[in-house]
């Protein structure tokens, strides 16, 4: 038995289920799962985090999971460290192949070419697909790095100038050229 990731949000599909016009699942958390998600992504609250998914077969072997994720958290603002109510909807892609298909491809590439607006390359794939654990890296992955409450601003010119450590030099620099002359 696999070790449940520490969000403890699973949604296992079994890859014998996709048939030959894919499949289709909704995908919800419940209440109760709301605080471990939260804990996990160190969010102070999760309200709702729901998924339209399809699953369908790709490059033979290979699954194709697309989907769209609705959620609606609550951040920190990072200025004022207040609640902050944050709506995520994203859609997103996955694709997965087999172990030994990976491995071919991987030895067949002479070279290694990263394209970052490219797609992502393949995942491994067993005998199930956990649609919760791909909703909460999506959602980690879309959630604001710096959210701030509205009307709150950090202003670095409300700080005192700092002293420029060259103004000393400056000083100087008139009596030197004197002195030279």
């Amino acid at each position: 038995m696999t070790e449940l990731p520490h969000h403890g949000f699973r949604r296992l599909v079994a890859v014998s289920k996709i048939g030959e016009a894919g499949l289709a699942q909704t995908i919800e958390a419940k209440p109760a799962e709301f605080e471990k998600i939260a804990r996990y992504l160190d969010l102070p609250a999760i309200q709702s985090l729901k998924a339209e998914v399809a699953l369908t077969h790709w490059r033979g072997k290979g699954v194709r999971v697309t989907g769209v994720l609705k959620a609606d958290v609550t951040q920190s603002c990072v200025v004022t460290l207040d609640p902050v109510a944050a709506h995520v909807e994203v859609e997103f892609e996955r694709r997965f192949l087999p172990e030994d298909k990976l491995a071919r491809e991987e030895a067949e590439a002479h070279e290694i070419f990263v394209d970052p607006d490219g797609e992502d390359p393949a995942e491994p794939l067993g005998r199930e697909i956990d649609l919760g654990e791909i909703l909460v890296e999506e959602l980690s992955l879309n959630l604001d790095p710096y959210p701030r409450k509205e009307g709150v601003a950090f202003h670095a010119d409300d700080a005192p100038p700092r002293e420029n450590p060259f103004a000393v030099l400056a000083k100087l620099k008139p009596k030197l050229v004197k002195k030279d002359v």
